[in-house]
């Protein structure tokens, strides 16, 4: 429940702060609101891991809108500074989160465990081998046991690596022409003159 909660805020607070239309905030806070009854009920009426899952995967729905609408918001704006490098840095741990909630919700669905070396893993386990798969770190403490997790994971790790070698290195390396014209129109050329 705290969980769809905090994920609905999140969605909800990316789509104040992206500016959205009133039409599209209404039906995020309609899906908001019947995420977070469900899940009462659900905790209320059923808690097996099959439920527990099925909400995981409803996460991964919520996760998924809020990079969308960040990155909206972002392409809008026109200017590259430090807000647009944060987005896109947020947007970055937004895509690990999207891959924790679906690993867990796939743990949880299944018939078998995710991981190979536990069959209790827990959300902060399965938000921390999201975090080291989409970084590449693989410090190998926890692998996916089956095909599918392991397919995911080296999407995962090629969406991230993607993502920061282009998109966030782009921003960055605009963001230091931007900030500095006098160097960027001089670029290659005779540098400028020295203030009198």
């Amino acid at each position: 429940v705290v969980t769809v909660v905090l994920q609905g805020l999140t969605l909800l607070a990316a789509l104040l702060a992206a500016r959205t239309g009133r039409r599209l905030f209404r039906v995020a806070v309609l899906v908001v609101v019947v995420a977070f009854l469900s899940t009462l009920v659900s905790a209320l009426v059923d808690t097996s891991d099959t439920t527990t899952g099925i909400f995981f995967a409803l996460n991964v729905l919520l996760v998924a809108t809020a990079p969308v609408v960040i990155a909206r918001a972002l392409w809008r704006r026109g200017v590259v500074d430090v807000h647009t490098v944060l987005g896109a840095i947020c947007i970055y741990v937004l895509i690990g989160m999207l891959f924790a909630f679906l690993y867990s919700s796939i743990g949880l669905i299944g018939d078998e465990a995710f991981f190979a070396q536990t069959a209790d893993a827990n959300i902060a386990e399965f938000l921390y081998f999201a975090s080291i798969t989409l970084t590449t770190v693989g410090s190998g403490d926890f692998t996916a046991a089956h095909a599918l997790g392991r397919a995911l994971a080296s999407l995962e790790a090629l969406v991230g690596q993607i993502y920061l070698v282009t998109v966030v290195a782009v921003l960055v390396s605009r963001m230091a022409r931007g900030g500095r014209p006098d160097l960027a129109a001089n670029a290659g050329g005779d540098p400028p003159d020295a203030p009198a």
